[in-house]
């Protein structure tokens, strides 16, 4: 007899469409298989005797991966699944993550907040109201959630919503904070409830920290929290607001944010939105940002990339994957990237904002294609994934894009570009979900693209050595880079 059981954290399962799954812990993601594959997977779970002369060699290949990597262990038959492993099939799509606004309301008065928080007047959703929300999440299978705002942590419930979460056997993943609020007493309370979320902080450069986000204090606030965090040994990662004014003074951030142990920061030039719309004489296009930033890649690469960081949407330099790669092109390329999906995060992720509204994005809260989409609090969350508006947005194509603009289809980037990113195709007052974003054509059509492919073939080889005793790249690292470029999208 021989009996193999899957570890601890390690749930069989299936979703609307995808129905073998294997979902792994820490993070969250899923491994998808055929029927036959999956009935070797199946039969994990301490019970069923495997008659391994009986098993195809796809079967025998995949068992010995399983078992070589932890993740299915030999069993006397006495050990089973917890019942949470055992085998279910959710009633929607299959959604990895979310992201929820659970307040609209912040501590902070920031210039360039799209979502104009310092002016929100909405009122936070009921604990019944959050209840619901969360019920829906476990009946559709989502076991990791990110908290943002406004700033999470003025929720008065913010404890309360933990628990909640925590109840369902869903995962904190990320907070997000501006780290004014980040304080012993709440990395207590999440070691107590043993919590470990990775937190990703604001940080808008040295010397302007303040001035952007409209508070005294907020630079050596948001300091202090980078130290607390790291002694206390949470991951912190970093959004940077590019402008006019502190576009000169990379090297000066970017130096603060490694000695502060910041594992990854990510850029994006400042646009007109929000309570900024009309102080246009604070922004830098996007050329010029990126001139400035080509200009100081060889003191960032002569300083050992200190901190993993993408630079926009011009070049990411990932120092655990040992990888760089060029942000704004979003696909291979090559004949047959038109049947990629239009957004692969929109397609396993989500967003709820503060009112309950289930969105492709943050960035469309409450912009002008908000109404076309529905309330987690309206509908049960299980027919929003199953039939709706939304669930048509999350399956479209990037061929559907390229077809939907007559200047993209002959366009001989069009195959990497994919037209670009859909929350900046639709813009604040847009509702073309199927446009073209205007900054990816003008970085593809105006040379940039090249310019960061030189780069990329310049750079790819000058990663520092890893530090010793650790392995860098492979198949664990990507796993571990693709989580943290999901937790690092706004």
């Amino acid at each position: 007899m021989a009996y193999y059981v899957l570890q601890d954290g390690f749930e069989l399962c299936g979703w609307k469409g995808l129905p073998f799954a294997l979902r792994y812990p820490n993070p969250h993601f899923a491994d998808f298989f055929d029927r036959e594959d999956y009935r070797l997977v199946y039969w994990l779970d301490g019970k069923h005797d495997i008659d391994q002369e009986s098993l195809t060699d796809s079967q025998k290949k995949l068992l010995d991966r399983l078992v070589e990597r932890g993740i299915a262990i030999p069993s006397d038959g006495m050990k089973a699944l917890a019942p949470w492993q055992e085998y279910k099939c959710y009633p929607a799509m299959y959604k990895n993550s979310v992201q929820w606004s659970i307040t609209g309301k912040c501590n902070y008065k920031c210039r360039h907040c799209f979502m104009s928080a310092p002016d929100f007047k909405g009122e936070d959703l009921t604990m019944e109201q959050v209840v619901r929300i969360l019920d829906g999440l476990r009946e559709c299978g989502i076991r990791s959630v990110a908290l943002t705002g406004g700033e999470a942590l003025v929720h008065p419930r913010f404890f309360e919503i933990l628990d909640e979460i925590a109840a369902r056997n869903i995962e904190l993943e990320t907070l997000y904070t501006n780290g004014e609020l980040v304080d012993a007493r709440l990395l207590d309370v999440l070691e107590k409830r043993k919590l470990q979320p990775a937190f990703h902080l604001s940080y808008d450069g040295a010397g302007w920290h303040d001035w952007l986000r409209g508070v005294d204090g907020a630079e050596a606030a948001v300091i202090r929290a980078f130290r607390l965090l790291r002694e206390r040994g949470f991951q912190t990662s970093v959004s940077m607001c590019l402008h006019l004014h502190n576009i000169d003074g990379l090297k000066e951030s970017i130096d603060l944010l490694a000695r502060e142990g910041v594992c990854h920061v990510k850029m994006n030039v400042a646009s007109p939105t929000g309570r900024w719309k009309n102080e246009t004489e604070h922004f830098i296009s996007q050329d010029a940002a990126f001139e400035a930033i080509e200009a100081y890649l060889p003191q960032y690469v002569a300083d050992g990339m200190p901190v993993s960081a993408q630079f926009c949407g011009f070049i990411d330099f990932n120092r655990e994957a040992r990888q760089i790669m060029i942000p704004f092109q979003k696909y291979s390329g090559v004949e047959g990237a038109d049947r990629a999906f239009a957004c692969g995060a929109v397609k396993n992720g989500m967003y709820i904002s503060p009112t309950g509204k289930i969105l492709p994005c943050m960035t469309l809260g409450g912009t002008a294609i908000d109404p076309m989409f529905e309330s987690a609090l309206e509908k049960p969350l299980s027919e929003i994934l199953s039939d709706s508006h939304y669930r048509d947005i999350c399956l479209a194509k990037m061929g559907d894009c390229i077809a939907h603009n007559e200047a993209c289809r002959d366009c001989q980037y069009r195959l990497a570009c994919g037209t670009g990113c859909r929350a900046c195709a639709c813009g604040e007052t847009g509702t073309d979900y199927f446009g073209i974003d205007e900054d990816a054509c003008h970085f593809f059509k105006s040379g940039w693209y090249e310019r960061a492919q030189a780069l990329v073939e310049r750079y790819k080889d000058s990663f520092p050595p890893a530090p010793e005793g650790k392995q860098e790249g492979g198949a664990a690292a990507l796993e571990n880079t693709e989580h943290t470029r999901r937790m690092e999208t706004c």
